[in-house]
């Protein structure tokens, strides 16, 4: 006869009890999730449409929409087209605008080769060819195979087809006479134990004061140095510095006055006289458009500051 009951091992006993524990546990998960189901599943019965809900629902609001869809996304093709075709037109006329200058910088290559070997009768270097926007004209910067050293700057305008140019290479000449001329009588009267010459040379700039001489000076015609002499072209520019302790002022005229005469001794009419002082770093300038007006201090003081 068996016994009424059976005593399981330990561990058996234990993986029984889990299995229980495990059943139970997903019961009630499974209660859980069906009763959350069923409050979710009323909730959305009760719940009202919104006006939103009442408007999407209508059937010609739905057809209204879809227009309004398929005319939006006609328009933004319609505009990608256009974009894509100004993009290749500006593309086309950018370089075109490209092509254009290119041909023109050979053009004036090659006409301003010509006018510096037929104005200096020299040959020349032509280094690079730009085209200023703002002022519309061509800048070309020059080297004489004579003088390297020489940087010759170049500005060309187009009038009626064909580029005028004007260049400032005829100062080097000038400059060059100058030095030779008057920079060394003027070191006997400023000695280089008490002074420093900074600059002897002519005043003028192509696109400086006096317009209608620069149109003259660095135009077509090679104009020489007697030459800007006798038509009173040349604008003498004398710069230097005081090395010692400064002195009076009209001590200082003095010397200017001696260098005014210097200029008339070459028939110069036109100085314009810049002192200024190592030390105090302070500065005379005399600007004189009749040097033979220059008969005193006191005349001196007038067009001197």
């Amino acid at each position: 006869m068996l016994p009424d009951f059976v005593v399981l091992p330990k561990d058996e006993q234990i993986q029984i009890e889990e299995n229980g524990m495990m059943q139970m546990d997903r019961d009630l998960f499974e209660a859980m999730n069906s009763s959350a189901s069923k409050l979710k599943q009323i909730a959305e019965e009760n719940k009202k449409p919104s006006f939103l809900d009442k408007l999407l629902a209508n059937r010609y609001v739905r057809a209204a929409l879809k227009t309004v869809l398929f005319i939006m996304a006609a328009v933004f093709c319609v505009l990608l087209v256009l974009y894509l075709l100004m993009g290749g037109m500006v593309f086309l006329m950018l370089d075109t605008i490209f092509k254009q200058l290119t041909s023109q910088e050979k053009r004036v290559q090659e006409e301003l080769a010509v006018h510096l070997k037929t104005k200096y009768q020299e040959e020349f270097r032509i280094e690079k060819v730009e085209y200023n926007i703002p002022l519309d004209y061509y800048r070309a910067e020059v080297h004489s195979v004579a003088k390297p050293d020489y940087k010759i700057r170049v500005n060309a305008s187009e009038k009626n087809k064909r580029f005028q140019f004007r260049d400032d290479y005829v100062q080097a000449f000038w400059n060059d006479e100058l030095k030779e001329t008057v920079y060394p009588k003027l070191q006997e009267l400023l000695p280089k134990e008490k002074y420093r010459i900074t600059k002897v040379s002519d005043y003028h700039f192509m696109n400086g004061e006096f317009p209608d001489e620069n149109e003259i000076i660095f135009g077509t015609k090679y104009i020489s140095f007697q030459e800007a002499i006798d038509r009173q072209l040349l604008y003498l520019d004398i710069r230097y510095e005081q090395l010692e302790d400064g002195t009076a002022v009209r001590d200082e005229l003095k010397n200017i006055h001696e260098v005014v005469d210097l200029a008339k001794n070459f028939r110069i009419n036109r100085i314009r006289i810049q002192m200024r002082s190592n030390k105090d770093r302070g500065e005379l300038s005399c600007r004189i458009n009749d040097a033979n007006s220059i008969t005193s201090m006191a005349d001196l003081e007038k067009v001197c500051d």
